[in-house]
């Protein structure tokens, strides 16, 4: 069996030990580093429809497969500032995640697509109508926004989320989305509409730092087109941000 280990504080890796015969399954786009005797083949992941599952699940169509001819370390990295979590998958116990936040997995890892039990769970949620399915048996690893908050729900347990923050949760926690009640809180919350319900029994992930929050957050220091056009590029975000602080 594979060896895993998470590296870092905050901007986090995930290195996997291969012995001969092994193999792991990687999100294309997140592989840092491959050493000798490890080979990368990119596939559907068992054929045509299985790449059309994973792409309506918002994941990438192939998937990278990293196989060991000869002991090696192969690492794996999101793009972005947050923490890796190990996910258990079991025949009795999946997972349900936010699209892109798969980052690696044993190659008995299955990743698919999972339509929300409810219409308006995807019509109206953050997460969308339809959310990565992690089933079959061996360790998974998601990459959480920012901080990871886990949350073990009981048999019955509620939990309010706001839907972009949701990052994943046991295939046994029932899941809607309910709008935010009150015309008041509509308007002056400084909130979404929408919040996810869950209800347990199981477990919860929740990211302090979504990528939606993230890019509405750095947006006005952005520059237009016009702009970056003018080469005004990287010098106006950071004039904008030290502008910004220094008027707090």
């Amino acid at each position: 069996m594979a060896k895993f280990e998470v590296v870092g504080a905050d901007l986090q890796a995930v290195c996997c030990d291969l012995q001969p015969g092994e193999k792991v399954v990687a999100e294309a786009g997140h592989l840092l580093s491959l050493s000798d005797g490890l080979t990368l083949e990119t596939t559907t992941g068992g054929g045509l429809m299985s790449g059309l599952k994973r792409a309506l699940g918002g994941s990438s169509f192939f998937v990278n497969e990293i196989a060991a001819q000869a002991s090696g370390r192969a690492v794996f990295a999101s793009p972005s500032p947050g923490k890796v979590e190990q996910l258990d998958v079991s025949p009795s116990k999946g997972w349900l995640c936010q699209p892109h936040v798969f980052l690696c997995s044993e190659s008995g890892i299955q990743i698919s697509a999972a339509l929300t039990k409810r219409f308006g769970a995807g019509l109206f949620g953050g997460t969308g109508f339809i959310l990565q399915s992690l089933s079959g048996q061996g360790k998974a690893f998601v990459h959480v926004g920012g901080a990871a908050l886990k949350y073990q729900l009981a048999a019955g347990q509620t939990l309010r989320v706001e839907t972009g923050s949701l990052a994943a949760f046991e295939s046994t926690v029932a899941y809607d989305i309910q709008m935010v009640r009150g015309l008041r809180s509509i308007l002056f919350s400084g909130e979404g509409l929408w919040f996810a319900h869950l209800t347990g029994p199981g477990a919860v992930y929740v990211q302090s730092l979504a990528l939606p929050r993230l890019a509405h957050a750095l947006a006005p220091y952005l520059p237009t087109p016009a702009q970056a056009a003018a080469g005004e590029g990287a010098a106006g975000v950071i004039g904008g941000i030290i502008g910004s602080m220094l008027q707090q």
